[in-house]
């Protein structure tokens, strides 16, 4: 199999090319573009025979980072696998790159054998990341597992019916009374029964309280 086609973006000149060496030494992958920031990437992509299949993406970078940077390659050459090597390992860091598309997460502090390790799982349709960055994800899904399930017990303890679930889904949307009632094949009557209902189980007094509860609850 040919070594995967590599770029490498990272800003310090000394990381860059440390990173440049360790990588040399595999013949599994194969460098063919390193820059020095987001901007100077995809001017040098413009300027390359064919995109690389995977990048090697620096976060923090001057001119332009390399969030934004995945997020205008991903647009040009969606084929193209990124995979984040920065210092960052906070939630806010994490999401911002898997919104921009990249599909891998690493921490400069992983060794070069990792690097290639995760260049090749990510070829093989895997999504890489380091073991702290996997933790923080791991937290937070268990996290949000824990809310919707707080959630989903509230809902239950208050007693709302399973079509004034529906109902509160609907003005959550921000549905008329008539869309409604079209949607659920009723009457506007009835549906105008059921606000009231959900207004006073709810303790909400109009349809912002109530599309805000429906968002706690996990119903919106």
């Amino acid at each position: 199999m040919p070594p995967v086609r590599l770029a490498v973006v990272e800003d310090r000149d000394d990381l860059r090319a440390t990173l440049l060496q360790r990588l040399a030494l595999f013949d599994e992958v194969e460098v063919v573009l390193a820059s020095e920031n987001g901007a100077a990437f995809l001017a040098d992509l413009e300027l390359a025979p064919a995109a690389p299949e995977v990048v090697l993406m620096d976060i923090e970078m001057p001119e332009m980072d390399g969030v934004e940077a995945t997020r205008r390659l991903k647009a040009a050459h969606p084929q193209t696998e990124v995979v984040m090597l920065t210092v960052f390992d906070t939630e806010a860091r994490i999401a911002e790159a898997l919104v921009a598309g990249a599909s891998g997460y690493l921490l400069k502090e992983e060794p070069a054998d990792r690097i290639v390790s995760a260049v090749l799982e990510l070829r093989a349709g895997g999504a890489p990341v380091s073991a702290r960055v996997a933790r923080t994800l791991v937290q937070r899904v268990g996290q949000q597992a824990r809310q919707q399930a707080e959630a989903r017990a509230e809902a239950e303890a208050i007693g709302l019916t399973p079509r004034e679930r529906e109902v509160l889904g609907l003005i959550a949307r921000g549905d008329t009374d008539d869309g409604m009632a079209a949607e659920l094949g009723v009457s506007t009557h009835t549906v105008q029964t059921h606000v009231k209902s959900l207004y006073r189980k709810l303790a909400v007094h109009s349809r912002g309280e109530a599309a805000r509860r429906a968002v706690e609850l996990g119903l919106a």
